[in-house]
């Protein structure tokens, strides 16, 4: 699934990442990069808003699944573990490297066999200089 279908499938599941003018950047093998205009992300005090950075990490992670159940289910958020260091005061970056080989075929077993599987995936909101500003601990339910 390439970016320009998951941006697609993000506008129309879930309409706040339309809002929030989420474009996914990078869709490949290695990770998935979506990034968000500060503007309609800000808090108060000028910089991005805790649920907008919540919830890029926690969509970063929904596309890095969705690649891997490839349109054949669903994904639920069952429990997640948010840290936020650094303010963000520009571009909202988030990044969900891919899960190794084993990791993946060891959830699509479970996916086959009994129609839903779990994966813990890390997401990071990213600053210019590649400081990791926030970061998402959570486990997804993938089910057919």
């Amino acid at each position: 699934m390439n970016a320009e279908t998951l941006e697609t499938k993000l506008h129309k599941e879930i309409p706040l990442s339309q809002f929030m003018q989420v474009k996914v950047v990078y869709a490949d093998q290695k990770h998935i990069e979506l990034q968000a205009p500060l503007g309609p992300n800000h808090n108060h005090v000028g910089t991005a808003f805790g649920g907008s950075l919540a919830t890029m990490m926690v969509l970063a992670a929904y596309c890095q699944l969705f690649k891997i159940i490839n349109e054949t289910g669903h994904v639920l958020l069952k429990t997640a573990s948010m840290n936020y260091i650094h303010p963000v005061t520009g571009t909202l970056r988030a990044v969900c490297l891919a899960p190794t080989d084993e990791i993946v075929q060891k959830f699509q077993d479970a996916f086959s066999k009994k129609g839903k599987g779990r994966l813990t995936l890390t997401s990071q909101i990213l600053l210019a200089d590649n400081r990791v500003a926030c970061e998402m601990t959570g486990e997804f339910v993938g089910v057919n």
